[in-house]
């Protein structure tokens, strides 16, 4: 019999795929984030086989630890987002409107899935942003966005020797 557990691990989003940008704390928390996003798909996956068998007990201890990681994943987006937004500020750079308000919904469409999963504990949902949509957002930030404003401040200043 053939379970989940048996399975090739669901990948969220693979690192190598995310370029390097030319600040290394960028990409350090880039790398945690995925880190831990992918820590919250494997829970997903989890979370599935054991309703997938209707094991409730078990399913009701991964929604516990899947919260406890989505209300993680949030404060390391804050605070990813308020230090690239100090950096963008200290550097005035240009597109910081732009790029803060990129910042501002993707943070708002996070809130909104956890807050629906503490509610709810809706799995489709939370598997469709984590699998789907996060992923893809992410990668065109990076490779946009942040690529964009670590150029400008290197080229403006920035101590890569920090």
């Amino acid at each position: 019999m053939t379970t989940l557990a048996d399975t090739t691990k669901k990948v969220v989003l693979d690192p190598d795929t995310i370029p390097s940008v030319s600040i290394d704390f960028m990409n350090n928390t880039h790398f945690e984030e995925i880190a831990l996003v992918q820590d919250i798909g494997d829970l997903i996956s989890l979370y599935q086989e054991s309703k997938m068998y209707t094991d409730e007990g078990a399913g009701s201890k991964v929604a516990k630890k899947i919260a406890r990681l989505l209300h993680q994943w949030l404060e390391h987006t804050k605070a990813h987002f308020e230090h690239e937004n100090e950096l963008m500020e200290e550097y005035q750079f240009p597109a910081y409107a732009v790029h803060a308000s990129e910042h501002d919904v993707a943070y708002a469409g996070m809130q909104d899935v956890v807050q629906q999963w503490d509610s709810h504990q809706n799995i489709e949902l939370l598997s469709n942003y984590i699998f789907q949509i996060w992923p893809k957002w992410f990668s065109e930030h990076v490779n946009s966005m942040d690529m964009i404003t670590a150029q400008y401040a290197v080229m403006n200043g920035f101590n890569l020797n920090l």
